[in-house]
């Protein structure tokens, strides 16, 4: 009995380590992008429970959760989802539990809202998402008729961004809306990394 009830421990063991870490959630959205560049990289990034007060983290830029999954950068470049503003300050994730905190902008760092830095550039579908999101729709609601079936290989071109909606095009005759963000404020896309070369 003792030895069966041992073996049983031991299988149970064995199937929690090789289901190993849930996968991590898709990064958030935010507003816009904040990308830190190397002349900063060495320092820390001074974190504050409100803009200038109440310190509650530092940390270099390349030790932030970042964005490096969905949007393609250039090296010495750390992209992060900025989730408010306040003048100078931009709240932001700061660790792996998604706790927030603000910092204050830098010299050669650089902010853009998702609706300047969108449109102009191409987007994929990132892969394992419900069938729903790889749809092209008539138009910017869920509800709409579908276009065309999506998926993660195809290279959609950014027209414009209606909130959570993109107006794509991936050749053309053929362009519609793609929902870009999920109902919870995540990433349902990736930039690949040629999107430099194709802003407007």
């Amino acid at each position: 009995m003792r030895t069966a009830i041992l073996s049983i421990l031991v299988l149970f063991l064995c199937a929690v380590t090789t289901r190993g870490a849930p996968p991590k959630p898709r990064p958030a959205t935010g507003k816009g992008m904040l990308v830190m560049r190397t002349s900063t990289a060495g320092g820390e990034v001074v974190l504050y429970r409100e803009p200038g007060v109440g310190r509650v983290a530092e940390k270099p830029p390349a030790k932030l959760p970042l964005l490096t999954h969905v949007v393609e950068s250039a090296d010495g470049d750390y992209p992060t989802a900025v989730l408010g503003k306040r003048g100078a300050w931009l709240r932001i994730v700061y660790d792996e539990a998604e706790r927030e905190g603000w910092i204050e902008m830098e010299r050669p760092w650089r902010y853009t809202s998702w609706e300047e830095f969108l449109p102009g550039h191409t987007v994929r579908l990132l892969p394992g998402l419900k069938k729903g999101y790889a749809l092209l729709r008539r138009e910017p609601v869920p509800s709409a008729a579908g276009l065309a079936p999506l998926s993660p290989e195809l290279t959609l071109k950014v027209e414009l961004v209606q909130g959570d909606w993109l107006r794509v095009c991936f050749d053309p005759k053929t362009s519609g809306w793609l929902r870009w963000r999920d109902e919870n404020g995540r990433f349902l896309v990736s930039l690949p990394a040629d999107n430099g070369q194709q802003k407007r």
